[in-house]
């Protein structure tokens, strides 16, 4: 990179880039618009080169800036990484990181992960933002979470994404005698339905399912709160479609009846999400690897089914 070059031009351009605008841009990075609009305008008087097209309505990649973009994160990550390594070189851990869950994660997982990492990581500040995954994809994108934990997700440019695991759906009822015994969903239609809305990811990939199958829906719930849920299937004859994770603290039978959907299965594949241009920190990572390690053991009960 020439020494002509600031990473703050690096950071207002990829900014403008993933937000498509300056003014979006400008809020993001903390800066002016007229001050990131100058940065970015002097990349491209310098260099002689027009990374982005102005309109009313926004700002719209050339064909350079789409390569520039690419090369911009990747320097970007790399000055994280090497700031990264000085503050691991310091010694001891501290500082904050902020995590984005959805509510399968915090019910089964996260306790005993925060009392691990607590205990081991006095000096470090935990913070959780429990959401749905479409809720949670953007601050990540804007660098607000260090990751999040979700399930498939629509793809945005500024997020990188790791697989996690792979989870399978259950019928989840009041107690019943069929507990933990699979079941084939167009044995038991017409249902009636407890589901998160639309704009939820998982309720497109079940609405698939449920039409792929050919499985009848007599009456449908849209309810967007996990617990909530939970607590009605549990004491009416609504049925929910809910993850294994989530299920895994009622693997006794006692309060709910699980049963995995079978012929054909429904699976969930999770994926933690990071910023892009920015590698984890080691307290991030050292709280996510808690994480994994917690949702592994949740997932060895579920695949006793």
């Amino acid at each position: 990179m020439s020494w002509g070059m600031k990473l703050n031009q690096l950071h207002f351009f990829v900014a403008v880039y993933e937000e498509g605008s300056f003014s979006a841009g400008a809020r993001r990075a903390n800066a002016t618009q007229s001050g990131l609009s100058m940065q970015i305008r002097d990349l491209e008087k310098r260099y002689d080169v027009k990374l982005l097209e102005r309109s009313s309505t926004g700002v719209t990649p050339t064909e350079a800036g789409r390569v520039f973009y690419e090369k911009a994160v990747s320097v970007l990550r790399g000055a994280a990484e090497a700031e990264e390594t000085l503050r691991r070189l310091a010694g001891e851990m501290s500082g904050q990181i902020r995590v984005g869950l959805i509510p399968t994660f915090t019910r089964s997982v996260l306790s005993p992960a925060v009392v691990r990492f607590s205990q081991d990581y006095p000096l470090v500040r935990q913070s959780v933002l429990e959401a749905s995954s479409s809720q949670l994809t953007e601050p990540v994108a804007r660098g607000d979470l260090d990751f999040a934990l979700v399930p498939a997700f629509d793809e945005l440019s500024a997020v990188r994404s790791t697989p996690l695991g792979t989870d399978r759906e259950f019928l989840v009822g009041m107690p019943a005698a069929q507990h933990l015994q699979p079941v084939r969903l167009r044995d038991i239609q017409p249902l009636r339905l407890v589901l998160p809305s639309r704009s939820n990811i998982r309720r497109r990939r079940i609405d698939a399912y449920l039409a792929q199958e050919g499985i009848a829906v007599a009456e449908l719930l849209e309810l967007d709160a996990m617990l909530a849920t939970l607590d009605l299937v549990a004491h009416s004859d609504w049925l929910a479609i809910l993850p294994g994770i989530l299920c895994a603290p009622d693997w006794d039978g006692a309060r709910r009846c699980l049963r995995p959907i079978a012929d054909p299965p429904l699976p969930v594949t999770y994926y933690r999400i990071e910023p892009a241009a920015r590698p984890l920190s080691q307290a991030a990572e050292v709280f996510c690897r808690m994480i994994e390690e917690e949702f592994a053991k949740a997932m060895a009960i579920v695949a006793t089914v």
